[in-house]
């Protein structure tokens, strides 16, 4: 008798792992026919965004089934999922990244989603995104955009003390507009400077500088390591040992160190010229390099009809050596100068 439980106890679990099996498998093969959405979810949001920024946020993308619908999943910001092909949000008030997924859904077919990071960035001066910077002596206003600039007398002549922001050609980090107030913009060469070369102190073309102001020549550059160099005058294609050091300051943003800890190059910032490690771009400003390694800055002097010079400090270095880029590969911040006033 008991043999006989035993063995249609067995021949029960084997049914049922059969029908299981059997189960798991229908689903399986349905799973398999199931079809994808043609397309993929697009919108449109920055790398970087302003804090308690209201936005619209919209999908598309998905050309079929023609009927689908949309929701919206941030969840640190909303603990309920948001939904419609169009939504308005809000985002914080704080420093932070978030991921923001989109999902388009529709009987019959697999789940699409896209999701994007954004951060977001506060330029406020005293609390902002941007810290550790030196205060500047003096300001100048820009006539065009109103945008106010830091400048510091070194040497012969007034220097910017942060990065030219002026919208009317370059671009911004990432195409986040929020960020030409970090960093600046990142111009060409023919974009700095009109495609004007020149020489000679205070004798740079205006190019994108706001009036009075020119795009440094090779001769701007010496001056300022002159000054830099305790007076000791220096060659426009020396290396310039020490001097990236003193013109690079120990900055943050978001809270993260900009220039990475090295003993060679200790951003000590004498001359609060502030030097920045924002790289450079390239292929139309679509790819980023260099970012936290790198600060680099046109010379309006060309080297020949393609090529024309500018300066980088490099995050593991003292030195503020020249090199030279093709005028259009390139894009690069800019330092705006004009002669000092007696």
């Amino acid at each position: 008798m008991m043999n006989n439980c035993k063995k249609y106890l067995w021949m029960l679990v084997a049914a049922l792992s059969l029908f299981c099996a059997v189960a798991c498998n229908k689903e399986e093969e349905e799973e398999e026919t199931k079809p994808s959405m043609t397309g993929t979810i697009k919108f449109d949001l920055p790398t970087y965004i302003p804090i308690n920024e209201l936005r619209q946020l919209t999908a598309s993308g998905i050309t079929y089934p023609e009927k689908v619908d949309y929701k919206w999943m941030i969840k640190a910001m909303y603990s309920d999922t948001l939904y419609g092909e169009s939504v308005i949000v809000r985002f914080p008030d704080s420093l932070g990244t978030f991921v923001v997924t989109s999902l388009a859904t529709a009987d019959g077919y697999y789940v699409s989603t896209t999701s994007k990071e954004t951060t977001t960035v506060d330029t406020t001066a005293l609390i902002g995104s941007l810290q550790g910077l030196s205060v500047a002596s003096s300001y100048f206003v820009d006539p065009r955009d109103k945008k106010t600039y830091g400048y510091e007398t070194i040497g012969k002549l007034d220097w910017f003390t942060e990065n030219l922001a002026w919208e009317g050609c370059g671009a911004p980090f990432k195409s986040s507009e929020i960020m030409t107030h970090i960093f600046g913009r990142y111009y060409s060469w023919n974009e700095a400077t009109g495609g004007v070369s020149a020489d000679g102190l205070g004798a740079g073309p205006q190019g994108a500088c706001p009036p009075g102001w020119s795009v440094p020549t090779n001769a701007d550059w010496v001056d300022l390591a002159t000054a830099m160099n305790d007076g000791k005058e220096l060659k426009f294609h020396d290396l310039w040992v020490e001097i990236g050091e003193r013109a690079s300051a120990i900055a943050y943003f978001n809270e993260t160190k900009m220039w990475e800890y090295w003993p060679d190059n200790l951003h000590t910032n004498d001359f609060y010229w502030n030097g920045l490690p924002c790289g450079y771009s390239l292929q139309n400003n679509g790819n980023f390099k260099g970012i936290y390694e790198y600060g680099m800055w046109w010379s309006a002097t060309e080297k020949d009809a393609s090529k024309a010079y500018y300066r980088y400090i490099y995050m593991k270095e003292s030195s503020f050596p020249a090199s030279y880029g093709a005028k259009n590969d390139y894009g690069m911040t800019v330092r705006c100068v004009r002669i000092a006033s007696e």
